[in-house]
C-alpha cells in the first residue's frame, strides 16, 4: 500500500484502519496488516472524506472591498465596475490564492460559478479553465457558466457565450434567473441548452427578501416535466423563509420530488441580506431544517471571499459548519454531525461525485484527519486539519502550537 491510516475514527464513531494504494481507497477494517510505504497513526481522530465546497465565485474573489455595499444589487453593480480591468493573469492570481487556502483547510473538491457575459466574453472561464488543469493534482475544480447582472438577460449574444462554455468544458450551466424580467422563460432557455450539451444546473435562486418563491417552484416544476431529476442545484432560496408555512411546505415537497440539492449559503447570506429591513431585520437563510426534514439533500459552502458581496471568508469548510450550525440552530451532537455531512457527503451529492466520494473501497482517496473524535467537537474547536490526502498524497499538514502561561 502507499498509505495506512490506522485506527481512523469515522463520523459514526466506529475506529478502523483504511489503507490507500493508487489514489483509491482499496480496504477498510479493523487490524488491516498491509506494508504501506506511509503509516499514518490516527490515534482515534476524526476522519472524514475531503469537504466539498459546492458554490463558490472565484473570479470574484479576494478583489477586496473598497467601499461599502447596501443590497446584492450593489454588490453586482461594484463587480460589474470591474470587468474591463478585468485579466486572465489577475483572476488566476486571486483564485489560486483561494484554492490554496482550501487545499490547506481539507477540501478536495471546489466548485466555482463563473460569470459569462458579454462584457468580459468568456475570459474568467477561460482563465479557470486553464486553472483547473494545472490544479487537478491537489484539488478539483468544478466550474458552472452564469450569466450575471442587475438586468439579468439572456439575450442571442449572452447564450451563444453560455452554449461556447458548454463546449469548452464546465460541468453545469447556471445564473440567477429569479433577476430577470421573465423568470420562467430564463430557466426554460437554460434547460435547453443543459440538455443539448448533457449538463447539469446550479442556479441561484429567489436570493431576495421578498416572500416569492415562484422561481423554486417553477424550476422544480419544470425539472419533473423534463425528466431532469437529480441534475439540478438551488443555490440560496432565501426567499422560502418570508413566505408562509404553507406555500413553504408545498414547494418544500416539489424540490423533494424533483431531486433538486439546495445549497444555503449563511455567512455570505447574513451578511448581504434585510439590508432594507428595520428591526427585525430577517437574515437571509433559507429553511434549512424544513428541507432536511423533508428529505431534501441540503449542502452549505463558502460563496464569496472578500469581494464586494461578502468581505470575509477563509475558503474553510470547518468555518463555515460553524456558522451554519449557530444560525439555524443546530447545536445538539446529532445535529452538528448532520451539518459536517452537509459540507461533506451532502455537498458531494449535490456536485455529482457518485461513488468515487466517500470512505469505501473503491473511493477517490480524499481524506482529512481532524485532531477531534467526533463532528462536534470538530465544529466547535474548529478543529486542525492534520493531514489534508487528494488522491492518495498528502497534499497538506496543519499542526497548531499554543503557549500559555497560567498562575496555577
Amino acid at each position: 500500500m502507499d498509505i495506512l491510516i490506522k485506527q481512523a475514527r469515522l463520523m459514526e464513531g466506529e475506529l478502523k484502519d483504511i489503507a490507500i494504494k493508487d489514489g483509491q481507497i482499496q480496504d477498510i477494517g479493523e487490524n488491516l496488516s498491509y506494508p504501506a510505504q506511509q503509516v499514518i497513526e490516527a490515534q482515534g481522530r476524526l476522519t472524514i472524506p475531503s469537504f466539498v465546497d459546492v458554490h463558490t465565485h472565484l473570479e470574484k474573489a479576494m478583489v477586496g472591498v473598497e467601499s461599502g455595499v447596501n443590497s446584492l444589487e450593489d454588490a453586482i453593480l461594484a463587480f460589474g465596475s470591474r470587468y474591463s480591468s478585468l485579466t486572465k493573469e489577475d483572476i488566476q492570481t486571486r483564485a489560486r490564492q483561494v484554492l490554496e487556502l482550501a487545499i490547506e483547510n481539507g477540501t478536495g473538491t471546489i466548485r466555482s460559478h463563473v460569470t459569462v457575459v458579454p462584457e468580459i466574453g468568456l475570459i474568467a472561464l477561460e482563465a479557470l479553465l486553464e486553472l483547473k488543469e494545472k490544479a487537478k493534482r491537489v484539488i478539483d475544480l468544478q466550474l458552472v457558466a452564469m450569466p450575471a447582472g442587475v438586468k439579468y438577460e439572456l439575450d442571442r449574444k449572452t447564450l451563444d457565450l453560455l452554449e461556447e462554455a458548454a463546449r469548452l468544458g464546465v460541468e453545469a450551466l447556471g445564473g440567477a434567473p429569479h433577476l430577470a424580467l421573465n423568470p420562467f422563460e430564463a430557466i426554460d432557455k437554460t434547460l435547453d441548452l443543459a440538455e443539448k450539451y448533457d449538463l447539469a444546473i446550479d442556479f441561484h435562486v429567489d436570493e431576495t427578501d421578498e416572500p416569492d418563491v415562484r422561481t423554486l417552484e417553477y424550476l422544480a416544476d419544470q425539472v419533473l416535466k423534463r425528466g431532469f431529476k437529480g441534475r439540478v442545484v438551488a443555490g440560496h432560496c432565501c426567499a422560502l423563509a418570508a413566505v408562509s408555512d404553507e406555500v413553504a411546505n408545498r414547494v418544500i415537497a416539489k424540490v423533494k420530488e424533483a431531486g433538486i440539492s439546495v445549497v444555503t449559503l449563511p455567512s455570505c447570506n447574513l451578511y448581504l441580506m434585510g439590508r432594507k429591513d428595520k428591526q427585525p431585520i430577517r437574515r437571509g437563510v433559507t429553511r434549512v431544517r424544513e428541507l432536511l426534514k423533508a428529505g431534501v439533500n441540503v449542502a452549505y459552502a463558502s460563496d464569496n471571499i472578500r469581494d464586494p458581496f461578502r468581505p470575509f471568508g477563509n475558503a474553510d469548510m470547518l468555518e463555515e459548519a460553524l456558522i451554519t450550525a449557530q444560525v439555524v440552530q443546530m447545536g445538539l451532537p446529532q445535529e452538528l454531525e448532520t451539518v459536517l455531512r452537509m459540507g461533506t457527503y451532502n455537498a458531494a451529492q449535490a456536485a455529482g461525485l457518485g461513488k468515487l466520494y466517500g470512505l469505501h473501497p473503491g473511493a477517490q482517496a480524499d481524506v482529512v484527519i481532524l485532531d477531534a473524535r467526533d463532528p462536534a467537537e470538530a465544529i466547535i474547536t474548529q478543529a486542525t486539519k492534520l493531514y489534508v490526502l487528494k488522491r492518495g498524497r498528502v497534499v497538506a499538514k496543519n499542526k497548531k502550537q499554543v503557549e500559555i502561561y497560567l498562575p496555577w
